[in-house]
């Protein structure tokens, strides 16, 4: 589907291709790629639904074809977080299970088509994680950044927790690292070389960076797709003053940047996802670039990448309508 520019061309430098109509309608879910496959789990199928899905989808990469792959033992799950450890396992850390925020981790194991129980402690008592990022660091560790809040009210805080363990082991710990990060909502964290990079989920201060944070792969940064990002920056003017802030959105890794796609905004223009696209470039300083409004608008929606391919699948468009399409990132032809 074609996109107007709002950047003077005749076309947007980077923009959506539909790739499947076949997909589940959800929101609220996570995802990920294991080997050549696209997992999706969970969310809900009703904008503003608070029943959690435990459904398991798989789209195979090649084919471009989804398939219900849930076997016994996936928990019902949104507003949850997940990672991949080895290139095989799929976990899952927190979310809402339809009555509680939940701080629980769930793994599925991608090889062997099946779930494995896995114990936690360390989380604070009477509390629970939703609408929060996570991350893998270069120690293994995985780094989650809150929304922490109470199991049901609506006290939250803005704690960074670290997860200590293995799959193999069966158990995690959290260790909470610090009460500094701003509390935010529907926000995406991302790491380039040795940081990470929190963005949205808060009217204000739209990115917060934080030293010390390694990635745990660089395959992501420098694939076919994702390392001409920065050479993307070098044809679209860079902004005068950042974006406004904006939750529910997504956003992926490449070479000294991240992609920026759709969510909420915050600046009272409109309550309907949007379609907007950037380039943050993070060197030598934070340099936003906008590539311009896509015709694809969505909010809570699901986004991996593996360098070579960016995919996003779901969420929310207008009138709170329910997606289930793929659409795949691609580049101008020249």
């Amino acid at each position: 589907m074609a996109a107007k520019s709002t950047t003077g061309d005749n076309k947007l430098p980077i923009d959506w291709k539909i790739v499947s109509h076949d997909g589940p309608p959800l929101t609220n879910h996570v995802g990920c790629i294991i080997r050549n496959s696209f997992y999706i789990h969970g969310g809900v199928s009703k904008y503003g639904s608070t029943t959690a899905s435990a459904k398991l989808y798989k789209l195979d990469l090649g084919s471009k074809t989804w398939q219900d792959v849930s076997v016994p033992g996936s928990p019902s799950l949104s507003h949850h977080a997940c990672v991949v450890l080895e290139d095989r396992y799929m976990v899952l850390i927190g979310g809402w299970d339809g009555r509680h925020r939940v701080s629980t981790l769930h793994a599925y194991d991608a090889q062997e088509s099946q779930w494995i129980t896995l114990r936690d402690n360390g989380f604070p008592e009477g509390a629970g994680l939703s609408s929060h990022a996570a991350m893998v660091l270069k120690s293994g560790e995985l780094l989650i950044i809150g929304r922490e809040g109470s199991l049901r009210i609506q006290r939250r805080h803005g704690n960074a927790y670290i997860l200590t363990g293995s799959v193999l082991r069966g158990e995690f710990t959290y260790r909470k690292m610090t009460n500094d990060t701003s509390s935010r909502s529907g926000h995406t964290v991302n790491s380039i070389d040795n940081a990470c990079y929190i963005i949205g989920g808060r009217d204000d201060q739209l990115v917060e960076s934080h030293a010390g944070y390694h990635g745990a792969s660089s395959k992501e940064l420098d694939g076919n797709l994702t390392s001409q990002f920065v050479d993307i920056t070098e044809l679209v003017r860079p902004m005068t003053k950042q974006p406004c802030g904006r939750k529910n959105h997504v956003a992926v890794s490449g070479k000294c940047c991240i992609f920026i796609h759709g969510g909420e905004t915050f600046d009272g223009r409109s309550r309907e996802p949007v379609g907007e696209m950037y380039l943050l470039k993070v060197k030598p300083h934070l340099q936003f670039h906008k590539l311009g409004n896509s015709q694809i608008a969505r909010a809570s929606h699901v986004c991996v990448s593996n360098g070579d391919v960016v995919m996003f699948h779901g969420g929310i468009a207008g009138k709170n309508v329910v997606h289930g399409e793929t659409y795949e990132l691609t580049l101008a032809n020249p």
